[in-house]
């Protein structure tokens, strides 16, 4: 896994939790703590992260990582407008992920783990979309 969404996560739950949180998330997971933008890891270091998260908040594995999601959002938006600022909606960009933003990660870092997804348009709009990822 790319170390942008461990810079995310850190900056997430330092924003809301405090320092103390995430050093505390960091020794409960077991990891290094150490990751760079551009470097790989492993992605059972994001897992344990998000357990140690899960179990220190008492709520289920997927809230954390919704809740993270939905903070991380605004974050990657304002680090990388050129792939958000010709969207008005959630509905474009996410078909732009797959169609644009993979296939340059897949240049930029040859043999990345990117999800595939498959998109279906029902007839009230909604955007009925299948992922399918290594990592699950």
């Amino acid at each position: 896994m790319k170390g942008i969404i461990f810079n995310l996560l850190e900056e997430v739950v330092t924003r809301v939790h405090g320092e103390d949180t995430w050093e505390a998330l960091i020794e409960q997971a077991g990891v290094t703590g150490s990751y760079t933008s551009l470097g790989s890891y492993p992605d059972e270091e994001v897992i344990k992260l998000v357990a140690a998260a899960s179990t220190a908040l008492g709520v289920p594995a997927a809230d954390v990582l919704r809740w993270f999601g939905r903070e991380a959002m605004p974050l990657l938006a304002e680090r990388y407008p050129v792939f958000f600022a010709p969207f008005s909606s959630a509905q474009p960009f996410i078909v732009s992920v797959h169609s644009i933003i993979h296939p340059e990660v897949r240049k930029v870092y040859p043999g990345a783990n990117v999800p595939t997804f498959q998109f279906d348009t029902s007839p009230n709009g909604a955007l009925v979309m299948g992922y399918r990822s290594q990592r699950k």
